[in-house]
């Protein structure tokens, strides 16, 4: 297995007032496949799952306050494995990083979004750069705003893979001491779990305890998940932790109910992947070797060039998001329209363009339809379409 680096780097710079900017602060999971690794539907479910454990994790530790999340999603990258890994396995960061600013989703200081990447072949490599900095004292939490903005997180995956090999344990000792022998802290899925939130912890603003407190050390009474992550789930949070984790606008009470997924009410032409009924995802081409999605809809335009597809609103929704883009082999462009009562999102989506998100406001509109044409078919795929209760998140106060 690769040996770990170091688990943080900073890059200091000014937190810089957004504009409005929806659905908000929040993180993006993304199973990040180089070209030439096969996709594999069993290492999707326990990062799916995975994913979930975090987020719930938080909000034990914070009092009902997680981070805000987009649906997991798939993207094979245009890079290969050895590409990615290079000399020093040091290429899983730029490369990944050049790949989603070209694609619109930059998370740099001017971003909102902290990207997750759980890397496939990435073996026991973990590593996170939080964009606007870190706070630099204990004395800063939550009294600044260091953490909000872009961030990375590249998680490797030697645990899921020695789980579904079967020599890796699916469950380990729950301690701050290092396991041993069959459940090194590379190959144990509480470990996997615990360094998904430790490495999330940093892109939040949150360095080593023991940058604070020299000589800090995991024991028996004090079991700090951004010091040993390894103890996951029995480690914690420390108090200057989440006060400044409870601070930053991507932390929410209502993280964990943020969306439900939309399913269609009614549809012409169409059919509806879902991954956990069909083990499949929708994949949508523009972004490197394309971007898989847990469920949607792929419509394919009738003799007239048309096809739809409604949702019927469920109460609390104020917001309809998808991705929307063209399935692979689509030659020829899409043109969409999608109403919500007096709320209208239209354009067109062509041959080589990435997909993009839609955010539609609903008001009080009793359901959403979206509608293509652009001829005999003509095809358009929508990615993880989901309702949100929530507005933007506002910018915090500089």
């Amino acid at each position: 297995m690769r040996a770990a680096v170091p688990a943080l780097v900073l890059v200091l710079a000014a937190a810089v007032p957004l504009p409005a900017q929806a659905p908000g602060a929040r993180v993006l999971p993304v199973l990040y496949l180089p070209a030439d690794l096969p996709f594999d539907t069993a290492r999707l479910r326990l990062q799916v799952a995975a994913v979930r454990d975090v987020r719930a994790w938080y909000a034990e530790r914070l009092g009902g306050l997680s981070f805000y999340a987009d649906p997991l999603v798939v993207q094979r990258s245009r890079h290969t494995f050895a590409e990615l890994a290079g000399a020093d396995f040091q290429n899983w960061w730029p490369l990944p990083e050049r790949e989603f600013a070209g694609w619109g989703l930059p998370w740099n200081d001017s971003s909102r979004i902290k990207i997750l990447l759980l890397a496939q072949g990435a073996g026991a490599w973990a590593g996170a750069d939080s964009e606007n900095g870190g706070i630099g004292s204990e004395a800063e939490a939550g009294r600044v705003d260091r953490g909000w903005l872009g961030g990375l997180a590249v998680v490797g995956d030697s645990s899921l893979g020695g789980i579904l090999a079967g020599v890796c344990p699916r469950e380990g000792a729950a301690s701050h001491r290092k396991p041993e022998g069959g459940t090194e802290w590379w190959c144990n899925w509480n470990t996997y779990r615990g360094t998904i939130a430790h490495e999330l912890g940093h892109t939040f603003g949150v360095p080593h305890p023991d940058a604070f407190r020299a000589g800090f050390h995991c024991d028996s009474t004090v079991i700090a998940n951004m010091q040993c992550h390894w103890a996951w789930p029995a480690d914690s949070l420390l108090p200057f932790e989440a006060a400044h984790l409870r601070s930053l606008p991507v932390f929410g009470p209502d993280a964990l109910a943020e969306w439900e997924r939309a399913v269609p009410a009614a549809a012409r032409n169409a059919r509806f992947p879902v991954f956990e009924r069909d083990a499949v995802v929708l994949w949508l081409a523009g972004r490197g070797g394309g971007t898989g999605y847990l469920w949607g809809v792929e419509l394919t335009g009738d003799t007239a060039g048309t096809s739809d597809v409604t949702w019927a609103r469920p109460a609390g929704a104020v917001r309809f998001v998808a991705d929307l883009g063209l399935p692979p082999g689509a030659g020829r462009p899409a043109r969409y329209r999608i109403e919500a009562g007096a709320d209208v999102v239209e354009g067109t989506i062509n041959p080589g363009d990435p997909p993009r998100t839609v955010v539609l406001e609903t008001r009080n509109a009793r359901e959403v339809r979206l509608r293509i044409d652009g001829g005999p078919g003509v095809r358009l795929g929508i990615g993880n379409p989901r309702w949100s209760p929530r507005d933007p998140a506002p910018a915090p106060a500089s």
